[in-house]
């Protein structure tokens, strides 16, 4: 086929994202501050570890930690990422209850999910909550909306999903809180905040302008979900690109209602052929509206 070649001018996104997620995989192993997450340790207590192993800030006083169980000396067994290598966990107070929250950076989103775990069987279950602040990081601020009581985590990785279209067009923080009592740890992995709602009516969120979401995974393999949202009915086109400007992929080239939609790409071009790893460009077009990201496939 004839070479297409594009040349792409980026602009940078706003502090506030109606699309964030997070496998938490980017972080320096065993970090207690990572950036742009807040971790408010109210407790202040020193911590439990684990009996079979140790690692760097092992039963310091934390609120979360980045955890990679295979950099632990020695490497752990059973307390697999729900994917990647690493998710962030807490572990029990030495002085019970825990109380350390997770908190997100500015979003405005339409729901949140995540994946969390107990993971002993010889200790209670983990417990936590989840709540919503407008824009604070003080623990106080936050309305918790995952229900009157905590909730359990079982042990296996569990998805959790929670409404947050009370809150939509708001610029909000999601707080999750561990509330443990003699617990052990408590994993969290794959955060997604997202401007979309969940449900299968596509317009029960008022679509006010064309948007190009940041794709789910990120970084990926095999394949990754790209967002997207038409103010009005028409044509559309997401296109591909490698990092050289060749068109990989046309992914999208047809007419849409207005409204969410979202398409995978399972890392082939227009020929089927699976495409090498690193950095590719999608690049969407409706009407007057034109806009393209970054994401990044790893093999």
């Amino acid at each position: 086929m004839d070479e297409q070649f594009l040349t792409l001018n980026f602009t940078l996104q706003p502090v506030i994202v109606n699309f964030y997620c997070d496998s938490f995989e980017d972080y320096p192993d065993f970090s207690l501050s990572f950036a742009p997450w807040t971790l408010a340790d109210v407790d202040l207590s020193d911590t439990f570890g684990l009996p079979d192993a140790t690692w760097p800030n092992a039963g310091a006083p934390m609120a979360y930690i980045v955890f990679n169980p295979s950099a632990t000396i020695p490497p752990l067994v059973g307390y697999e990422p729900q994917d990647g290598n690493k998710y962030v966990a807490t572990f029990a107070s030495d002085t019970p209850p825990n109380y350390d929250w997770l908190i997100s950076p500015m979003v405005a989103a339409g729901f949140v999910s995540f994946w969390a775990r107990s993971f002993s069987d010889e200790h209670p279950l983990e417990r936590f909550k989840v709540g919503v602040s407008l824009g604070s990081t003080i623990p106080g601020a936050f309305q918790i909306i995952s229900g009157q009581n905590y909730i359990e985590a079982p042990l296996n990785w569990t998805r959790y999903s929670f409404d947050l279209s009370p809150y939509y067009y708001q610029n909000i923080r999601i707080g999750i809180l561990c509330c443990s009592n003699e617990a052990s740890m408590f994993g969290i992995d794959n955060f997604t905040a997202s401007g979309i709602t969940q449900g299968e009516d596509d317009t029960y969120t008022p679509v006010q302008s064309s948007t190009l979401e940041g794709n789910y995974p990120n970084p990926f393999n095999p394949e990754t979900t790209i967002r997207y949202s038409l103010k009005e009915a028409g044509p559309v086109s997401i296109r591909i690109y490698n990092s050289r400007g060749q068109l990989v992929r046309n992914l999208v080239n047809k007419d849409l209602p207005k409204g969410h939609h979202s398409v995978v790409w399972d890392g082939r071009d227009d020929q089927g052929k699976g495409v090498s790893g690193g950095i590719y460009l999608y690049q969407m077009s409706a009407g007057q509206f034109s806009y393209a990201r970054k994401m990044l496939l790893v093999k």
